[in-house]
């Protein structure tokens, strides 16, 4: 079996939303809840990569550490954030947050189907980028392939990939994740926003 898991990194302060803030990092608490939440993984992780913004690349080193992947073969991806696959032009993006405000453009991500400037096409976007998530668990075999992201590119995806598209409440937590599957020639998904990690409600195995 093969398993991708696309994951929002770990607990960051809170960020002004005049603020892009990919400079701020993981706060100490943030830090410890990847432990945890690496600590659950069971399966060998075969491949790690992060979106190049510094507290994603937190997240997967601390979770590199935990499973025994060294952090020197962890894959810098650009679709993953700085921009993101669902970014054409990050200005031209950023002034909708801006202009509409964070909510408005959350529920754009979640299901929105107008074109919006500095956006990619959306749905489009995510058929492409589910693509690569394929063609990595159909070649590379079995094994755990973990990608850290952000909230904006966890939401995307797993709202347009599920069956049905999440609502604003389903909007991804920290350390919340959609696992892919391949198992017998399908692709299974799931998606699970975890929420607090001590509540035992899950496992990665």
């Amino acid at each position: 079996m093969a398993r991708l898991l696309l994951i929002r990194h770990a607990e960051r302060p809170e960020m002004p939303e005049s603020s892009v803030g990919n400079e701020v990092l993981l706060t100490e608490k943030g830090k410890a809840d990847t432990r945890i939440f690496a600590q659950r993984i069971s399966d060998p992780v075969i491949s790690i990569q992060s979106s190049p913004i510094e507290r994603c690349k937190q997240t997967a080193e601390i979770i590199a550490d935990v499973v025994s992947f060294q952090r020197e073969n962890i894959i810098s991806n650009r679709d993953l954030g700085d921009p993101g696959f669902i970014i054409k032009d990050g200005a031209v993006a950023w002034s909708h947050w801006q202009d509409k405000g964070h909510q408005r453009v959350n529920e754009h991500l979640l299901s929105g189907s107008e074109q919006w400037t500095g956006f990619e096409d959306l749905d489009h976007a995510v058929t492409v980028f589910d693509s690569s998530i394929r063609k990595q668990l159909s070649l590379l075999g079995e094994g755990m392939h973990v990608w850290v992201t952000h909230d904006t590119i966890l939401a995307t995806y797993a709202s347009r990939i599920m069956p049905n598209s999440l609502g604003s409440n389903q909007w991804p937590k920290y350390l919340s994740f959609i696992s892919v599957e391949y198992k017998n020639g399908d692709f299974i998904y799931n998606y699970l926003n975890v929420g607090l990690l001590h509540n035992g409600a899950f496992s990665l195995t």
